[in-house]
């Protein structure tokens, strides 16, 4: 599902427990049509047994119930988790256990009969600590990926003037002994081995100097559509068993980018997919202008952003992994010199990052990547 095109709770899961069977048909039908991702239960053993299995963001339970009442689900799952938010629906005659729901630690509590608008603050009280939560381990992520790459940064800053100079001494010498050397000799096949092999260590050297001064960005105002179309294109070339499909309108808003550097990210972007699908499949890029309000999930300015979206058919990537793609030196190909770096990309992120921009992905295993990237719309004084 898109980001433009979510139900207002649709990334929240939510266990919902209730013994009486209509009110739970009744109260199911309506937190699904609000788009949480709802799991109903209906009794507390059946319910802890869910939560085991895997553990909800919201629960919202009964309290009186046969076999395993819903304190004491409750309290089982707290053991479980301690952040995990807890809604008990009672009755006036049960206050006798709101100090057993305050021990426990129940973080909301709503009356029977429903009243649904108390029912839908409740949840929300719960959702705005589920998302206060999210965005602050993002953003201890973000500051943990930004540090490694300042890390990189000033070790690539002390060192790429000096590396340099002396690849560059290799990469000429090799290419002067390259004419001397007989035509298809072993000499020449070796020289030209050391030729290649230095001018992919120069591409490395430019990575680094990337991460270290952002590689000089000359920034202007650009329509991503053309810049898109063509690099994807040209990385797409050779690959006739791929097929390749834009939705880039005509009327897209410029962004103020460096294009140079704007175009090594869909490349690198592009080149992933395209190892992502031996076998062949699809690779669709579009672009669109949204709106992020200041709640939104990416720690980025309230502001008019140009959404680009890359969806490929490939292998997906496992979710264990997923949260660390974006980590200098993570890869998941054979390191060697003609094989991963791990820097691909980490790249993209100090890119977009050095575009006051934000860059993340979404995997399902076996069958699709989608890389989404948010640049700030450029605005003429």
């Amino acid at each position: 599902m898109s980001e433009e095109n979510r139900l207002p709770y649709s990334d929240i899961s939510l266990l919902y427990v209730e013994d009486e069977a209509s009110t739970r048909e009744q109260v199911s039908r309506i937190l699904t049509a609000r788009g949480y991702q709802l799991t109903v239960a209906e009794n507390g053993e059946r319910g802890l047994d869910f939560f085991n299995r895997q553990v909800p963001d919201i629960v919202l339970t009964d309290i009186m119930m046969p076999k395993l009442n819903g304190l004491e689900m409750a309290r089982a799952m707290r053991a479980t988790s301690q952040e995990i938010q807890i809604a008990c629906m009672t009755a006036f005659s049960d206050t006798n256990y709101l100090i057993e729901a305050i021990d426990i630690g129940i973080n909301q509590f709503v009356l029977k009969p429903l009243e649904f608008h108390r029912l839908f603050t409740a949840l929300d009280r719960c959702q705005e600590v589920v998302q206060l939560r999210r965005h602050q381990k993002i953003l201890e992520a973000e500051n943990l990926r930004t540090k490694k790459i300042e890390s990189i940064g000033i070790l690539a800053g002390g060192m790429a003037h000096d590396f340099n100079n002396l690849l560059q001494v290799i990469l000429g010498y090799a290419s002067l002994a390259l004419m001397y050397a007989e035509p298809g000799s072993k000499t020449a096949s070796m020289l030209e081995l050391v030729e290649q092999s230095s001018l992919s260590a120069k591409e490395l050297g430019k990575r680094l100097l990337t991460f270290a001064k952002g590689g000089g960005a000359h920034m202007q105002p650009t329509r991503l559509g053309p810049l898109v179309r063509e690099c994807a294109a040209t990385e797409m070339n050779s690959a006739h068993d791929i097929k390749l499909a834009f939705n880039l309108p005509e009327n897209l808003p410029p962004v103020m980018i460096d294009a140079k550097q704007i175009q090594q990210v869909i490349a690198i972007l592009v080149i992933n997919a395209r190892e992502a699908m031996p076998d062949g499949g699809s690779l669709r890029i579009s672009a669109a202008q949204t709106v992020l309000t200041e709640a939104n999930d990416f720690i980025l300015p309230p502001a008019e952003y140009m959404h680009i979206l890359l969806e490929d058919t490939g292998i997906g990537i496992h979710p264990e992994i997923l949260p660390n793609i974006f980590d200098p030196y993570f890869t998941t190909k054979e390191m060697g010199s003609q094989k991963g770096i791990g820097l691909g990309l980490s790249l993209c992120y100090s890119i977009i990052k050095r575009h006051q921009g934000h860059i993340h992905a979404e995997s399902k295993l076996g069958e699709w990547t989608r890389i989404h990237i948010y640049l700030p719309i450029y605005h003429s004084t």
